[in-house]
């Protein structure tokens, strides 16, 4: 075999690699089919070329005709595909008709004799050379025709289509265009000349369209099939590495020394196996990385989606963000949510992109069975769900399984369930690892926390249309007691102020009676009870704390805050914080350090209420997001402005998490991991309570890990020191 058809081999490999790809993954759609057939079409015109140049000479006129027969198939195979790429619809039934007569039509002009090939003549050291007959102009118009044809359907096809159809046309067209014109160049145009050097440059160049289409895969997911690309291409990428180096060593050794001893070979070979596994997974990380990206940052991922999670109460824009990071996770193509209805005790469809097999629209689940498949509050396979007890399980195990659901994903929320993530396989086949369990198990609790205030808050959003509705009815019949509906429009618009009013009343009562009982007041209790009480006493702080938020930014955007403002020392209302915060700091084993000054500060004209607020948002934060260290606040006068310090030793901050830490609703990377409470809104009030007082808050850290320092200013009162 010379090099030319050790070349063409190599050509019908890729050929043959790709044609396997498309076996496994595309075999059931209309383009991959079509596109097989027209790999096939190459693959047997290349073998053709193949045959016909090692034939002998009373069977070269025999595999000549083969070769310009076989080359038919692939102008009209590329024109039908050409009618239905890349929207997939199934080809008319004129095309097919059209396309199969003109071929035959062609085949028998190319076996006649002496009408497109009257003979081929062989001359040593030189490619064969055909004899023409008279029709072969016939056959170069159908050649030339037909894949014109097809370029001219393509490039219409570009000039109307929109959105990803657009990329896969534009590397598809362009890499058949070129094949195209380079094959008919070499192996039409310049062999009707008489020029027969560069007849099997065609094939060669064909590689040209595998090299387009492969770039309109990877890029623009042409025919789905690009994670199973990734792998054939990193094996025969590995396979070329090895042999191609070995066979020049083989073959330069064998120039300068001579024959060499089989026993070489062997050596070769294991050399080849031993180096395999190396080349291949170094060919895998860089495919991992350039091209497929099939790994994901755990870290990154929960990171990504907290910031998401925390930016909606939308229960569909949740859906969507948590869907999106499971399939760029897992490239898994079936995700569900069923959402508990807690009247009907029946999970619902609350989101799905993919199971079509997924009916009916609810899934009953009674209790018993409900506590054996998701009573550990952990992700599970659903195949492994029935195995430690199967009683009561046979029925719900095997409606998920013909769903075609491999994993659950319970969302609890402070033990109570609010529903169910399923997910189907991954696309690879692979199975689900540990680490992708426990990667689930926290996007589960995030879920199920954001879920649920987003189910919430559309409650809440439904109850207020209703009292809207219920307003409009009662202005209507109302319509003459113009002060009447005046009140009652007013109640509807102070409607959340109020209700954080009347929240706080009864939250401080029971702060005051839980201090008491802590106290011994009401006799003494067990050290069990004690700390359940101070669970209790810290919970209720928290709702205190978001109710005193909640009320200040609704009167901040309203524009309704009030202000009384009054000369104060600041130290002082320093130290009432530190006092009631010093419980919470004690309990996590922190210390609470304030650096009084060494002189009496001057007075500061503030709102005491919002300055403690602000202050107590602050320190609070850092009692949040330390877990070891001091906490220590300090106060200086600088020029005209008192500064206040507050430096933690707790989880730092990196750059890019100062950038929108004052921002409503904003949380660093990492804070999820350790505080999953947070709503985001303590900073942002501090920030609008300080600006509102004219002064300046900020904030500082050496990274992540190294602590926190934030910083706010208020101006000196003028008239009074």
């Amino acid at each position: 075999m010379d090099a030319i058809n050790i070349i063409l081999t190599v050509v019908v490999v890729i050929y043959l690699l790709f044609a396997y790809l498309i076996l496994l993954k595309g075999k059931n759609k209309t383009i991959s089919r079509l596109y097989l057939v027209v790999i096939l079409s190459v693959i047997l015109w290349t073998v053709s070329m193949i045959v016909y140049r090692a034939a002998s000479p009373e069977n070269t006129l025999f595999w000549v005709k083969v070769l310009y027969f076989s080359a038919t198939f692939t102008a009209s195979s590329f024109f039908v595909f050409s009618r239905v790429f890349p929207r997939g619809n199934a080809p008319k039934k004129t095309d097919l008709v059209w396309a199969v007569l003109l071929n035959m039509a062609a085949i028998i002009l190319v076996i006649t004799p002496d009408i497109i090939i009257k003979g081929v003549e062989i001359i040593p050291g030189s490619e064969k050379c055909i004899i023409w007959g008279r029709g072969y102009f016939i056959y170069f118009l159908y050649i030339a025709g037909l894949f014109s044809a097809g370029l001219m359907n393509l490039f219409r096809k570009y000039l109307s289509e929109k959105g990803e159809y657009l990329g896969q046309l534009r590397y598809v067209f362009w890499g058949y265009f070129l094949g195209s014109f380079f094959a008919m160049t070499t192996n039409l145009l310049l062999v009707w000349w008489g020029d027969f050097r560069f007849n099997w440059l065609g094939q060669v160049m064909t590689v040209v369209m595998i090299g387009f289409t492969v770039y309109a895969i990877v890029v623009h997911r042409l025919m789905d099939m690009r994670l199973y690309l990734r792998s054939g291409s990193v094996y025969f990428a590995s396979l070329i590495s090895i042999i191609v180096p070995l066979i020049i060593i083989k073959y330069f050794s064998g120039r300068i020394g001579g024959a060499q001893a089989p026993w070489l070979d062997y050596i070769y070979l294991i050399l080849a196996i031993a180096l395999f596994s190396g080349i291949k997974k170094r060919y895998y990380a860089l495919a991992n990385k350039y091209f497929f990206s099939s790994l994901y940052d755990a870290r990154a991922l929960i990171a990504s989606l907290s910031d998401k999670l925390s930016s909606t109460l939308i229960a569909g824009q949740l859906y969507e963000y948590i869907a999106s990071t499971l399939s760029s996770a897992f490239h898994c193509e079936d995700v569900c949510f069923l959402i508990l209805d807690k009247d009907r005790k029946e999970y619902m469809i609350g989101f799905r992109t993919g199971f079509d097999r997924l009916r009916p629209e609810t899934l009953k689940i009674d209790a018993e069975a409900e506590q054996k498949l998701i009573g550990k509050k952990r992700t599970i396979f659903i195949n492994y769900a029935a195995k430690a007890d199967k009683a009561g399980l046979e029925e719900v195990v095997s409606q998920l399984r013909k769903m075609g659901v491999e994993i659950v994903v319970p969302l609890s929320v402070k033990e109570e369930m609010t529903g169910l993530i399923l997910l189907g396989p991954k696309e690879t086949r692979e199975t689900y690892n540990n680490e992708d369990l426990s990667f689930l198990d926290i996007i589960g609790s995030q879920s199920a926390v954001a879920i649920d205030n987003a189910l919430h808050y559309e409650e809440i959003k439904n109850f207020n249309v209703k009292l809207e509705k219920e307003v409009w009815r009662a202005t209507w019949d109302l319509k003459r007691a113009n002060d009447k509906l005046k009140q009652l429009d007013e109640a509807k618009s102070e409607f959340v102020s109020v209700a954080s009013h009347q929240l706080r009343t009864p939250l401080t009562i029971i702060k005051g009676y839980i201090s008491l009982m802590l106290e011994g007041n009401f006799g003494s209790f067990s050290a069990s009870a004690k700390e359940s009480l101070n669970n209790v006493y810290e919970s209720n702080e928290r709702l205190i704390h978001l109710v005193e938020n909640l009320l200040n930014i609704s009167r901040i955007e309203s524009g309704r805050l009030k202000f009384n403002f009054e000369a104060t020392r600041l130290e002082k209302l320093i130290s009432g914080v530190l006092d009631e915060l010093a419980g919470p700091a004690e309990n996590k084993g922190l210390k609470l350090v304030f650096k009084a000054p060494k002189k009496v500060l001057p007075f500061v004209n503030v709102d005491r209420e919002k300055i403690r607020q602000a202050i107590m948002n602050l320190v609070d934060n850092a009692v949040k997001y330390s877990e070891k260290g001091k906490i220590t606040i300090s106060v200086e006068c600088k020029e005209k402005n008192i500064v206040t310090t507050v430096a933690d030793q707790g989880l730092g901050m990196s750059r890019q998490d100062q950038v929108n830490l004052f921002d409503k609703f904003s949380r660093g990377n990492d804070v999820s991991l350790v505080h999953t409470e947070g709503t985001g809104l303590g900073l942002y009030v501090a920030k609008k309570m300080i600006k509102a007082h004219q002064g300046r808050i900020w904030a500082e850290s050496d990274g992540e890990g190294k602590g926190s320092r934030f910083y706010f200013t208020l101006p000196v009162l003028k008239h009074k020191s």
